[in-house]
């Protein structure tokens, strides 16, 4: 009878605890002067619950930052909707984290954007629905873009880095060259191309959004294409 030597049995790799949330989003308000119809707030939102008030945010503050958050994102909705911005700002700063303003646009005026520089803010992102006035007006069924472009030209004066952020779609994935372009001559340092997520407003009009297979998404300059009107009708009621 013979023996055979098994080999020893390798060591257990060591188990390893995920790390701290660095970092932290706070939707302060699903209130939003736009109507985006790829937004992903609640469809519901008439029976949505009240706002979490200043104090609750601060509280949140404390405890993220004592598990060891850095980084802030203030958004929504519209955060510019909340009266109590600047102090939720001032806070963060005094707690250490660097924050990022996630924006619109909408009600960012230079009393504010000063106000909130004093605050401490050190970032700010603004969004377009497209390089197009026709198409970001059309698809945000508001009268923004030359809005947008003045708050861009406010950031880059207050000496804010900025990024410019559009969510892509059917509907103007085919214009990325134009809306980099629109980035580089707003001076932006950053541009986030962001994929449409496909749940609360984006689900209801998933079929006039979804790219298909054989859309074309780097071609020249073309007139935004005649298309059936996504639905928004309803969300005007909700939001009032």
């Amino acid at each position: 009878m013979s023996v055979v030597a098994l080999p020893a049995r390798e060591a257990a790799a060591p188990v390893t605890r995920p790390g701290p949330p660095l970092w932290l989003l706070l939707e302060l308000t699903y209130r939003c002067p736009l109507h985006c119809v790829f937004c992903y707030n609640p469809t519901d939102f008439a029976r949505v619950g009240a706002e979490l008030k200043t104090d609750d945010w601060i509280r949140v503050l404390h405890e993220a930052r004592a598990l060891g958050a850095v980084q802030l994102g203030l958004s929504g909705g519209e955060p510019l909707a909340r009266d109590d911005l600047e102090p939720i700002v001032a806070e963060a700063h005094s707690l250490g984290f660097y924050i990022n303003l996630i924006t619109s646009g909408v009600g960012l005026t230079e009393a504010r954007i000063a106000a909130l520089k004093a605050a401490g803010l050190d970032h700010i992102q603004l969004s377009f629905q497209d390089s197009t006035r026709a198409m970001n007006d059309f698809l945000s069924s508001t009268r923004t873009f030359e809005l947008k472009s003045k708050v861009a030209a406010l950031i880059k004066k207050y000496d804010y880095p900025m990024v410019l952020n559009v969510v892509l779609h059917r509907l103007n994935i085919d214009h990325v060259a134009e809306i980099l372009a629109m980035a580089e001559s707003m001076g932006a340092e950053y541009v986030e191309l962001a994929n449409t997520q496909y749940y609360g407003w984006a689900w209801l009009n998933r079929a006039q959004l979804m790219p298909s297979r054989n859309t074309e998404c780097w071609p020249a300059r073309r007139t935004p294409r005649p298309c059936s009107r996504p639905s928004r009708e309803y969300r005007r009621r909700d939001r009032c």
